[in-house]
């Protein structure tokens, strides 16, 4: 697979109902990033990211804390806010390509008032008599229809239009890749509570053996068969795994806390987590298809980032071309209400006009600048964003061979070590052995057993970082998704065409 084909599947056509139109991305940004012969020459056959590699895990309470905290955490939520905005940002921009029409209507009521001094002095009557004045009250009833719209013959109300559809994209993606994020930061705090909790056990059990160690150099003292020294270094390393029992215990809870925090409650370090890390994973091959790079929700927002900056550089050009519009309107004034809707003397008019902008300063001009400019700015970042994949798939791929081929080593040397503890501990109390070896010995299990468990821990995060890497989803249908996000989209009907044509690419 070449560079060429990559760009090819990379760029998604947005179906719009106007003539806006898109530069040749594909060609523009051909060649631009040197793709390794191992992806490009990988089979698709060879691997796929299944779905659902929650499930996968074996943990009922995990996958039912994961749909817990999907509806409670608040910046998940806010995320899902943003979305719900940006697709009635887009409803309202595909109105503005509409003709507007509103109607008005108005009562004016009028009285005008005047002294009749005048007509007592014509008549003979004496000045200073009570007069009467004369009221005159007038009422007006108006009713009116205005409508407007502005004929888009270049394009540039639609281009605007395309640039708010690929803002919903980018909104869309991004609570897409928010919730594949927030599902991978569960599980793997997940499994770093129950490591935690592992570590602390293994120092509890660990201040146990060196509780019967002393012991037994405690009993050796007083028979005269050891000296001090051998007592108080054993009661050092003692007292020191005494520490070490704490610290565990104070980062389970922390850990167990920021888990609660997830799911937006109160961090009390109170809930329940159960289970293993899992030790069993299939073997990922060398070779990953480039395809599964596309599934990745970051890839696909800065793709429609890359589409709203060229929509936006496309419609600065053609706000320098002429603007026609058409406006009519029609009004009826009576002084009769019932008369309003006879329309015996409706006035309207029809008036059609071009607008060319002549001198702004030069606004037009450079804003069209600026914008290709930042164009061209986002095409790099897409490319940064494309290599960025690459790059966390391929550190992912390197972990995950490394991170087994430790956990075989180490849990071999933890057996070792233990084995070695136990001897040591046999022959010191016959007297076989100096209590340096028996303390280097005790160091040496604990130290490869903490690491056994720290290695299995960051193998299972790891492998979740490359599932979410190559962009699989925890769950094995978007059906759920569907249903969570109804009461979002659900009056929006602009929004689910978009979402309809996003999952028409993505089949």
């Amino acid at each position: 697979m070449n560079t060429s084909n990559l760009w090819t599947m990379s760029a998604m056509s947005l179906m719009l109902a106007s003539c806006a139109s898109l530069p040749d991305l594909d060609s523009e940004m051909s060649g631009q990033i040197d793709i390794s012969k191992e992806w490009q020459t990988a089979n698709s056959g060879s691997f796929s990211v299944e779905d659902g590699w929650l499930d996968q895990m074996n943990n009922p309470d995990l996958s039912q804390f994961v749909a817990e905290v999907l509806e409670k955490n608040p910046n998940y939520n806010e995320v899902a806010l943003r979305m719900q905005a940006a697709g009635y940002n887009a409803d309202a921009a595909f109105g503005r390509m509409l003709p507007r029409i509103g109607a008005s209507g108005n009562v004016t009521k009028s009285k005008n008032q005047f002294s009749n001094f005048n007509q007592q002095i014509n008549q003979g009557q004496q000045p200073g008599t009570v007069q009467q004045p004369i009221s005159n009250t007038n009422t007006n009833y108006n009713i009116g229809l205005d409508a407007s719209w502005e004929v888009d013959v270049w394009g540039r109300l639609s281009a605007n239009t395309a640039v708010a559809r690929s803002n919903y994209e980018v909104a869309e993606y991004d609570y897409y890749g928010a919730r594949l994020s927030l599902a991978s930061q569960v599980a793997q705090g997940w499994f770093d509570v129950i490591e935690a909790k592992q570590q602390w056990d293994l120092a509890i059990s660990t201040v146990e053996n060196y509780e019967r160690a002393t012991k037994i150099i405690r009993n050796r003292f007083e028979r005269g068969l050891s000296s001090g020294l051998d007592l108080r270094l054993s009661v050092t390393n003692l007292e020191a795994s005494k520490a070490t029992e704490q610290q565990r215990m104070t980062l389970y809870y922390t850990a167990l806390r920021q888990l609660e925090l997830f799911a937006g409650k109160y961090p009390a370090a109170a809930m329940d987590v159960a289970g293993q890390i899992p030790d069993i994973m299939d073997d990922v091959p060398v070779g990953v298809p480039l395809e599964i790079i596309e599934r990745r929700p970051d890839l696909r927002s800065a793709r429609a980032r890359l589409y709203a900056a060229a929509y936006r550089a496309e419609a600065s050009e053609k706000a320098m071309l002429p603007t026609i519009s058409i406006t009519a309107r029609g009004n009826n004034t009576t002084e009769e209400f019932g008369e309003l809707l006879k329309f015996d003397n409706v006035f309207w008019n029809l008036i059609g006009g071009i607008t060319q902008p002549i001198f702004q300063g030069g606004q037009l001009r450079y804003a069209a600048k600026a914008e290709q400019l930042n164009f061209e700015a986002q095409k790099q970042n897409y490319a940064t964003t494309l290599l960025r994949a690459f790059k966390e798939v391929e550190d992912a791929l390197d972990n995950d061979r490394s991170l087994a081929a430790r956990v075989a080593f180490t849990e071999s040397a933890a057996l070792n070590a233990i084995a070695a503890e136990r001897v040591a501990l046999e022959q010191y109390s016959q007297g076989l052995i100096p209590i340096a070896t028996l303390l280097q010995s005790q160091r040496q299990s604990l130290t490869q057993q903490s690491q056994l468990l720290s290695i299995k821990k960051q193998r299972i995060n790891n492998r979740i970082s490359l599932y979410l890497a190559l962009g699989g989803d925890f769950t094995t249908s978007t059906a759920p998704l569907i249903e969570e996000n109804a009461n979002i989209i659900q009056n929006n009907e602009q929004s689910v065409q978009i979402s309809a044509e996003v999952q028409e690419y993505q089949s």
